[in-house]
């Protein structure tokens, strides 16, 4: 996957490298604690603290996250010190996103924003991490009440975490509460892509999409999946493509929200060039 890169003027690049650090809230105030969970502020959780005796190689650990208060104060402390540029000279959004914007979505993360709330959130879902091609591997795993589900994984995007797959868990593992039936049920199993949430960070270069279709393919098997179905946008779509590519057994199909390659017809629709008759 390739991004055309273009020169942002300098409120746009202001605004992105905000936003982008707001993003990847989950990492930062993770930090060193990406895969040890935590009982309380600082404290190692005694099910999935590192010390002590190794486990087994393909060994499935329960996971959980407190965040250390004092990194959450940094993280305000940070957002309260953006140096802000002059504003616009222009009424509409021609130079960019305007300074008033910026710094009111700044006074919500700094003040308005419930870290615990997402942190709570997160956690009352089983979660879990095992090692896979030497890298821990973070992943939220709910079996739907409905036998004979299809197990689904279902992979994120840049910047982003397994966060922004809370709200699909509930509909996904019990249709019937909405609207569905046993039929539409899925076990969902969402994984934190290498270097993203709580997924250890690689040691070593070659962690391409390639590489992490191989390693999400490992992981289901492990939960002993034999057929199951994958799910991705962004990132997420590079690799369910190689996973479809690669063929791994028991993956039956992919499901994508940003597909890399469309019929020249679709793809011109979509760039507003106008369509050619025949």
């Amino acid at each position: 996957m390739s991004f055309a890169l273009s020169i942002m003027p300098r409120r746009n690049f202001v605004a992105s490298t905000l936003l982008g650090s707001i993003g990847l809230l989950l990492p930062s105030i993770a930090g060193g604690q990406a895969v040890a969970a935590t009982a309380a502020d600082g404290a190692p959780a005694a099910d999935v603290s590192r010390a002590g005796a190794q486990p087994a190689a393909n060994a499935i650990r329960p996971f959980k996250f407190r965040a250390p208060q004092e990194a959450l104060n940094d993280l305000k402390r940070r957002v309260r010190a953006t140096r802000w540029p002059s504003r616009e000279l222009v009424n509409d959004d021609t130079q960019g996103v305007r300074l008033q914007t910026m710094q009111k979505l700044a006074d919500y993360w700094a003040t308005g924003y419930d870290w615990r709330r997402a942190e709570a959130n997160l956690n009352q879902y089983p979660q879990f991490v095992t090692t896979i091609d030497g890298v821990d591997i973070h992943f939220i795993h709910v079996k739907s009440k409905h036998p004979n589900a299809l197990p689904m994984i279902i992979t994120h995007g840049w910047p982003g975490s397994v966060i922004e797959q809370l709200k699909v868990i509930k509909s996904l593992t019990d249709p019937t509460a909405y609207g569905g039936t046993a039929a539409d049920a899925f076990d969902v199993v969402i994984p934190s892509i290498p270097g993203y949430g709580f997924s250890a960070a690689p040691t070593e270069l070659g962690w391409d999409p390639q590489r992490v279709a191989r390693a999400w393919a490992v992981l289901m098997q492990r939960l002993g999946y034999s057929k199951y179905v994958a799910q991705g946008g962004d990132w997420g779509d590079a690799i369910n493509e190689q996973m479809a590519l690669q063929k791994p057994q028991g993956l039956l199909a992919i499901h994508t929200n940003m597909p890399g390659t469309l019929p020249d017809n679709i793809s011109a629709a979509l760039s507003g060039d106008r369509l050619q008759p025949g």
